[in-house]
């Protein structure tokens, strides 16, 4: 049940719709900043707020109407009913992306990469407040049950009512995200500034910022969705959720495309090896904590300990990747 802020009449305002709408202008806001401050044009980032809007929800419907047919009428009606089911995240990524690359097809933006540089760091901030509004209303909702009563606040857990009169105190993947992201919002600040201040030694670096937004973004979500009670998942296989799939994508075509640069610059070189081999130790450690967390929950502890160490080796030899791509900028 969604917390109502304001009621008059037919309208009706609820406060996680307010800290949504809040963080939708917070994102805007800061790649606005961010992108102005680095010479690009305003109308882009207009272009991106109104075209990448539509698209993402476009999107974000589809895959929960894929993934949860049940829950709408018919395809039509999940794109145009939005009082029933939900959004599933990875269609907002698909829709800011080609509505990126048709900014700078239609001369907008000198270049699709700046622009999503800028909208990184944004969009962590954003996401972040996105993940704020749950509290406001039942989406926060872990699928590991919390015993301990020291543990029995935020942000460790959240109440949860699973029957009438019946609550637990699960998981608060939600609120911890929002944490983790305010403040890797910091570091791609930081990361976006650096590049920005390095132009004149190394050239302008472009599309690494955002690479490596959705390299740790990525790798977040993989463990966290994994917590959750209501994952989207296939029709085909509800082991894997759709987060989880994506996101493992988008961090194995990074490092391929990083790797790809860095041969191309350096040669074919032992260390890329290495790094392959690190990569597929990582995804052997965070795939098998999967499996056994799915069938054992009550070894959640050991497994995602297991799988949290996984990620952060797999986000390490990404980024071991992309300071091979400065070996030869540096000679």
């Amino acid at each position: 049940m969604s917390a109502i802020a304001f009621y008059s009449s037919s309208l009706t305002i609820y406060w996680s719709a307010i800290v949504i709408v809040l963080g939708i202008a917070a994102w805007f806001c800061m790649s606005m900043a961010l992108y102005r401050g680095d010479g690009g044009r305003a109308s882009a980032m207009w272009l991106m707020l109104a075209l990448g809007t539509v698209l993402s929800v476009i999107f974000c419907r589809s895959i929960h109407w894929y993934c949860n047919a049940e829950q709408y009428e018919g395809f039509l009606s999940a794109l145009t009913n939005y009082s029933i089911g939900s959004y599933c995240l990875p269609g907002m990524f698909l829709g800011l992306l080609l509505a990126g690359l048709l900014a700078a097809k239609l001369r907008f933006a000198d270049s699709a990469a700046a622009l999503f540089d800028a909208l990184a760091p944004g969009a962590a901030l954003g996401i972040a407040l996105f993940r704020l509004s749950a509290l406001f209303n039942s989406s926060c909702r872990g699928s590991i049950a919390i015993t301990p009563e020291f543990l029995h606040r935020l942000p460790f857990t959240s109440e949860v009512e699973v029957a009438a009169g019946v609550t637990e105190y699960r998981f608060a993947t939600f609120f911890v995200q929002f944490i983790l992201l305010l403040i890797f919002t910091v570091v791609l600040v930081a990361f976006f500034l650096r590049h920005r201040a390095d132009e004149k030694k190394w050239g302008r670096q472009r599309g690494y910022v955002a690479g490596l937004f959705l390299t740790v973004y990525s790798a977040m979500e993989i463990i966290l969705d994994s917590t959750r009670y209501d994952s989207c998942v296939l029709r085909s296989n509800g082991f894997v959720s759709v987060v989880q799939i994506v996101s493992a994508l988008i961090i194995v075509v990074i490092l391929a495309v990083y790797c790809r640069r860095s041969v191309k610059a350096n040669g074919r070189r032992w260390y890329h090896f290495a790094l392959w081999g690190g990569y597929v130790l990582s995804l052997a450690a965070v795939g098998g904590s999967e499996y056994f967390v799915q069938r054992h929950r009550d070894w959640f502890i050991g497994c995602y300990s297991v799988m949290t160490l996984g990620l952060i080796l797999m986000v390490t030899v990404v980024g071991l990747m992309y300071k091979t791509l400065l070996i030869k900028e540096e000679e």
